[in-house]
């Protein structure tokens, strides 16, 4: 059953489950039918020894009766035998017809034959019309035989009412019998579901919850790194296969970071071996500069050396700064003081290429707890994105807004050609760019920097221009500094 999923396993151990409650009910059902049948016996017997009661104490009355002279029956008694005759075969009949009585058959027949026996002396009595009353003759050997007849039916009826009192009694206990073995079934459904339901708990707890949470457990504790670890493989299929997956991913992530940790590792290394010189190098180029007449044709030469060297030292601090970040200072700032300066830092180069910086701020907005100077680095990359991807001639929105009293959210958003779909997810990551030029830390930058203040950047798409759009969602408060999270590949 090893290749067996888990939705089969579960599917099976419910079908067996299913199938042993159906059986149990099935006989349960059974069993409750029998215990039915006995009621309806039980109440047959109760009619029966009724009338048999009723009809034996009419019988007792008519041998009280003091017969005239002995040898005479009033007409009342006459017809209280006939009466009495009909109701014991109506009773006979119906005794004879319910399944209970069969086992007395043989009582019966008999006391229907003094029945019979009884009825036919009376009807052969002769009668003798008195003038004030009318009385039936009978004589004394038929009167003996009337008596006779009587007391037989009445020991043979003595007899089949104590016979069935007695069978009520076995039939009474074979109920209780049977409404026992029914509760100990149903006691047997319920603890049968109860058993079921625990082994099918356990279960699941063994082949999806345990594997499950031991998954969670490794995300939440993740190596030094902040890659998780890898996950013992257990439990269902579909869970191994879960994890076995998970486990590559995490190797994957663990080489792809090993070989970014290389790559960031040498560029820093290369870096504080350059940025030095560099500094040398600008710092000559000011000085021959400077010998130069203000219209001598090589200035032009001198800035744009000074203007490569300053991208160079740029691209140098991105390096550094991505490698090393340092910890938020928290302190509270207001958004239109922090775009006013950045709008005077790139008056000239959005002046050179003809492009208006929009900005727009809710007054909900109001102050916010955060590094003035980190979040003044994310919006300027943003900024710089924006002027390069535009070009000449644009537009750059930029909105602030306070969706609730607890959050801000930043939206940027240029008239530029905009981000290729397929690159939306990507350009975050560290050195990934479509640009010839620059090493594509810009936008890692920002999302670091966001991060690390418990917020969040994405790109979405913006109503009114056609180019990228960055959202940034950032807390209002902030409890206190933190420290930034440890890098594998900190040199």
């Amino acid at each position: 059953m090893r290749w067996f999923g888990l939705s089969q396993r579960i599917f099976v151990g419910f079908l067996a489950l299913a199938v042993s409650v159906l059986v149990v009910m099935g006989l349960s059902l059974r069993q409750f039918r029998e215990a039915l049948d006995s009621t309806e016996q039980l109440a047959d017997a109760d009619d029966f020894l009724h009338a048999g009661n009723e009809l034996q104490d009419d019988l007792l009355k008519l041998i009280q009766a003091q017969e005239v002279f002995d040898q005479y029956l009033d007409e009342q008694t006459w017809r209280n035998y006939f009466e009495f005759s009909r109701r014991l075969e109506v009773l006979l009949d119906k005794a004879r017809k319910t399944p209970t009585f069969r086992r007395s058959g043989r009582e019966l027949e008999d006391l229907d034959r003094s029945r019979l026996e009884m009825a036919g002396l009376l009807a052969n009595a002769t009668f003798t019309i008195h003038p004030d009353f009318t009385i039936g003759a009978v004589s004394p050997a038929t009167l003996q035989k009337i008596k006779a007849a009587r007391s037989q039916i009445h020991q043979q009826i003595r007899a089949v009412l104590m016979r069935e009192r007695d069978s009520r009694q076995e039939d009474e206990a074979l109920l209780r019998a049977q409404l026992s073995e029914l509760w100990q079934r149903l006691w047997l459904v319920f603890a049968l579901m109860l058993f079921g339901g625990g082994l099918f708990a356990w279960y699941l707890h063994r082949a999806a919850m345990a594997p499950l949470r031991h998954l969670i457990e490794v995300i939440r504790h993740p190596e030094e790194t902040g890659i998780p670890g890898v996950a013992t493989a257990s439990g269902a299929r579909e869970m191994r296969d879960l994890i076995e997956s998970f486990n590559q991913l995490t190797l994957a992530l663990r080489h792809h970071q090993k070989r970014l940790s290389s790559m960031l590792t040498w560029a820093v290394s290369v870096a504080h071996e350059v940025r030095n010189p560099l500094a040398a190098i600008g710092t000559a180029i000011q000085v021959l500069e400077g010998g130069f007449p203000a219209d001598h044709p090589d200035k032009p030469i001198f800035r744009e050396i000074l203007k490569e060297v300053e991208r160079v030292n740029r691209i140098i601090s991105d390096l550094l700064i991505f490698s090393r970040p340092r910890p938020l200072a928290i302190e509270p700032l207001r958004w239109d003081d922090l775009f006013e300066e950045l709008r005077i830092l790139l008056a000239s180069a959005l002046t050179e290429r003809q492009i208006t910086l929009e900005v727009t701020i809710d007054p909900a907005v109001g102050t916010t707890q955060g590094d003035r100077d980190q979040l003044h680095r994310a919006l300027l990359n943003l900024l710089n994105n924006a002027l390069e991807a535009i070009g000449q001639g644009g537009r750059i929105v930029v909105r602030v807004t306070a969706p609730d009293p607890s959050a801000v959210v930043i939206t940027v958003a240029d008239s530029g050609p905009g981000i290729p779909e397929a690159d939306r997810e990507r350009v975050f990551d560290p050195f990934f760019s479509r640009k010839t030029k620059g090493t594509g830390l810009g936008l890692a930058i920002v999302a670091d920097i966001i991060e690390r203040h418990g917020g969040s950047v994405r790109v979405v798409r913006d109503a009114t221009l056609p180019g990228a759009c960055f959202e940034i969602h950032l807390p209002r408060e902030r409890a206190s500094a933190t420290e930034p999270p440890a890098k594998e590949f900190q040199p």
